[in-house]
């Protein structure tokens, strides 16, 4: 989708080609994370979670969130990840949906477009940075190097949070498919639960709401990537906000906002807390 590509280049502010001794790029507070793009793959808002009273020092480790969605027609997977800021990077993905996330091999994105089965891709996943090999200030920036297994190699300049920023977007979840009944089968998690519409499956998508590059444009952010939210309830679809929204995606839909996958909201309500 040629909008998920514009929005990877408005993002472009954020993707830096990092160099081994460059010294590390300060940033303000509320800064959000990295945007990057390689082949179809788009990588959003990149994250390294902030330290604990001081700054990371060698041997620490620390957690990585980050969207990756990707508009080829056919599958994708994250395959690797490195640093020269520590030893190793973990891919962890929840792929039983216990709230247990587990290190994997590869991190499985599914088509543009494409009916989701359950357990074919992986709807709920983050990095591990393992053992620190320097100190890392909070409000710096690592180099961060992703390896996929069709779409290639590309290295980001990664923020590492401040404590206190507002605009981090919180922690993926994932929640198990309910029991099909007689009628209607249906598969959730986190992002995206698929229906019985043959043609193009009704959904419902959890995620935070964001205001779009254009003005008067909403977007909502999910693992499963940005989503461009089409009517709804204006009190209810604020920036901020975590929502359910119900609807359809309609990926081929024109539209002047430039950003994320058309979805036709039927019905929003607010998200429910967990703990």
């Amino acid at each position: 989708m040629d909008g998920i590509r514009i929005l990877a280049l408005l993002g472009a502010t954020s993707l830096v080609l990092a160099g081994c001794g460059e010294p590390q790029q300060v940033l303000q507070s509320g800064t959000m994370g990295a945007n990057g793009h390689v082949g179809e793959v788009v990588l959003r808002n990149v994250l390294v979670e902030a330290p604990a009273g001081g700054p990371w020092r060698a041997g620490d480790d620390a957690d990585v969130t980050l969207t990756l969605l990707t508009d080829a027609d056919r599958p994708d997977a994250l395959v690797a990840v490195s640093t020269d800021s520590a030893a190793d990077v973990e891919l962890l993905a929840d792929r039983d949906c216990d709230g247990r996330s587990e290190q994997v091999d590869r991190i499985r994105l599914p088509a543009e477009g494409a009916v989701v089965e359950p357990g074919s891709v992986d709807t709920a996943y983050h990095l591990r940075i393992v053992d620190f090999t320097r100190e890392v200030l909070a409000g710096t920036t690592i180099p961060l190097t992703f390896t996929f297994a069709d779409a290639g190699r590309t290295t980001l300049d990664v923020p590492v949070e401040v404590v206190g920023d507002g605009d981090v977007p919180p922690p993926v979840t994932c929640t198990a498919a309910p029991s099909p009944t007689p009628d209607t089968t249906t598969a959730t998690t986190a992002a995206i639960t698929t229906g019985t519409s043959p043609s193009r499956p009704d959904a419902v998508l959890r995620g935070r709401v964001q205001a779009g590059v254009e003005p008067g444009c909403l977007v909502l952010a999910t693992d499963r990537g940005l989503f461009l939210l089409l009517g709804g309830d204006e009190d209810v679809l604020r920036a901020g906000a975590e929502v359910v929204v119900d609807g359809t995606a309609r990926p081929d839909q024109a539209t002047t906002c430039q950003q994320g996958t058309p979805f036709a909201v039927t019905e929003a309500r607010i998200a429910p807390t967990t703990r």
